[in-house]
């Protein structure tokens, strides 16, 4: 079978997104039943008949979406798979999913999953992924936090299964030219931050550094030593005051 990121990649090679808009049960036009020659003409018959309207536009819901599809297809390659496990997360928490079980030595592994949109040149990404919440987790390793399944450190490995596409307005389901690309996470981080306004780890923007996986560091070693080596200018964590007082009582 191969290492665990060899099952991710094999699992997500050519996946494409599936939901195409918001079925409305009602629009004035109903002529039941529908008899359509396969998957395509009935989309253009629900459309005509306004049964499918437009997905949003905004790129969290849009992200929300192939996230949630993407889970279920993880979940029931696994089911399909002797010796591999998977354990959902919450669509808060950290990762989105543990991937673990005989297969691969009974170790565990965090999958997190993200979408990307492309910018209008087509080698970069318009904004940078998210990879860790810095402050916390990432910081603190051993510190079981809220919101995530396990501390950090637990994990034989953590991965990053990225979904790049190009927005489309005028197509109901906004997204096109999917591309999967599955790295550790070490491996596309850069030195940057996601964000200016919030505590993330930001990955490159080259697609093409992206699809590599040759991002800023050589080692995790040297990725891990970058990030904590000083707080970065993080702000305070409460709750990680919270559980380093409580390591320390202990």
């Amino acid at each position: 079978m191969g290492s665990p990121l060899d099952w991710l990649r094999d699992q997500v090679n050519g996946w494409e997104q599936s939901a195409l808009g918001i079925f409305r049960l009602r629009s004035g036009q109903e002529q039941w039943p529908v008899q359509a020659a396969g998957p395509e003409d009935l989309k253009e018959q629900l459309l005509q008949r306004g049964h499918l309207l437009p997905l949003p536009t905004e790129p969290a819901a849009l992200a929300n979406l192939i996230e949630i599809e993407l889970r279920e297809h993880l979940v029931t390659a696994a089911a399909g798979t002797p010796g591999v496990e998977i354990r959902l997360g919450t669509e808060r928490s950290y990762p989105d999913l543990e991937l673990s079980g005989p297969a691969f030595g009974d170790r565990c592994y965090a999958v997190d999953i993200k979408c990307a949109r492309r910018a209008k040149s087509g080698t970069s990404l318009q904004n940078r992924i998210a990879l860790y919440t810095g402050n916390t987790y990432f910081l603190w390793p051993t510190l079981n936090f809220s919101g995530i399944l396990r501390p950090f450190d637990d994990y034989a490995e953590h991965f990053a299964v990225v979904a790049i596409y190009n927005f489309l307005k005028s197509r109901p389901e906004r997204i096109s030219d999917l591309q999967m690309i599955v790295h550790e996470s070490w491996r596309i981080a850069s030195t940057k931050r996601a964000s200016a306004t919030r505590e993330y780890i930001g990955s490159v923007q080259s697609i093409g550094q992206l699809t590599a996986g040759e991002g800023e560091f050589r080692t995790v070693e040297a990725f891990e030593t970058y990030w904590r080596a000083s707080s970065r200018n993080w702000k305070k964590s409460p709750e990680a005051e919270k559980l380093l007082r409580r390591a320390i009582d202990k």
